[in-house]
């Protein structure tokens, strides 16, 4: 009995071990398949450069870093309990003459957007990184924001300039990422600030006035360089920048409840102040912006550490693919513009060495 009750033991004992070798090696088979599954979660744009490295080879990639950016944004609404519309250009690093700027093809993007979350609720985050465009097309794509919600809430994970900073101004609220900044709404003709074109027409006229008409030739090359239709688009421009964004923080982001006199006057005045910020590029971020008590915050941990992921994500997809605008959300919408620059190389006379 005690020879049987030993060689029982053993028994037990191999089939144990042999049971859990078998348990291991599933469970490593189950860790395989979760991480097929869910993809990695991928914080910081040196992780993202690692993983395209490690993954150069597979076929599937596109359709990986696809399934991270989805994952990222479905935290993001678990967390506001809202639809997330994404709304991102490619403009750091961006070559010269990007098509990155607001303008009138970004109405398709939005209503594809719009569109897609009908029936999801009354309220929607829209994550916004842009260098900025047209006023008139920041005016549609806020009709066709406000056509369809009774909110909207703007993310910024890192820069929205210029007419991009209008169409933040026009939500309920604009949360920022701690390294995130808006900037002036100053207008801009041809990469030349209205403000500064308007300063050289008045300072001929001064010289004019004081000087006598004899001073007059001196600055008929700059009379020749900016016409006086030019004047008047400028002053024009300036007049449209202001008139929209005052609307939009009355109607929308205050709903006409100014928190002290003329708050909504200060404000709009120091967007669009070239005197004060000199650069049109300046960096307006949440330190400055405090002081005009607009529901202007800043992201907090949790929050931060998303959005940055989301901005991590679409940088690193436009650093690998030739997209310079996505539209795209959790519910089928995914498409955006794609420009490329060939550099053509001049050939060499006959004859002539080359250097």
């Amino acid at each position: 009995m005690e020879k049987f009750l030993t060689l029982l033991k053993g028994l037990t004992l191999q089939w144990a071990e042999r049971a859990l070798i078998k348990l291991q090696f599933l469970l490593q088979k189950i860790r395989n398949l979760i991480r097929t599954l869910v993809p990695p979660r991928i914080k910081t744009s040196q992780e993202f450069n690692q993983f395209i490295a490690a993954n150069a080879q597979n076929p599937n990639l596109g359709n990986d870093i696809l399934a991270m950016r989805l994952a990222c944004y479905e935290a993001i609404e678990k967390l506001r309990k809202r639809p997330l519309l994404i709304y991102a250009s490619k403009f750091i690093n961006a070559l010269p003459n990007t098509p990155n700027n607001i303008d009138i093809s970004d109405i398709d993007g939005f209503t594809d957007l719009v569109q897609s979350v009908k029936g999801k609720g009354d309220s929607v985050d829209v994550l916004l990184h842009s260098p900025g465009g047209q006023p008139d097309a920041t005016e549609r794509i806020v009709h066709i924001l406000r056509n369809s919600f009774k909110e909207v809430h703007f993310l910024i994970p890192h820069s929205a300039y210029s007419a991009a900073t209008m169409l933040a101004l026009s939500g309920d609220s604009i949360t920022l990422h701690p390294s995130a900044t808006l900037g002036p709404i100053d207008p801009q003709i041809n990469g030349t600030p209205a403000r500064s074109i308007k300063r050289g027409f008045d300072k001929v006229r001064e010289i004019i006035k004081t000087e006598g008409p004899e001073a007059l030739p001196a600055y008929i090359p700059l009379i020749e360089k900016y016409t006086l239709d030019l004047l008047e688009i400028c002053e024009d421009s300036e007049k449209l920048s202001k008139e929209l964004v005052s609307n939009w923080i009355t109607e929308f982001m205050l709903k006409g409840n100014e928190k002290r006199p003329d708050q909504i006057k200060d404000s709009v005045t120091y967007f669009s102040d070239y005197d004060t910020h000199l650069l049109h590029s300046r960096p307006l971020v949440i330190g400055k912006l405090k002081q005009f008590d607009l529901n202007i915050f800043q992201a907090d941990d949790t929050l931060s550490a998303l959005i940055w992921e989301a901005y991590v994500h679409l940088n690193g997809f436009f650093g690998i693919t030739a997209f310079v605008k996505l539209y795209e959300n959790r519910y089928g919408v995914s498409w955006g513009t794609q420009f490329q620059q060939m550099i053509v190389q001049q050939p060499q006379p006959q004859g002539q060495i080359p250097k």
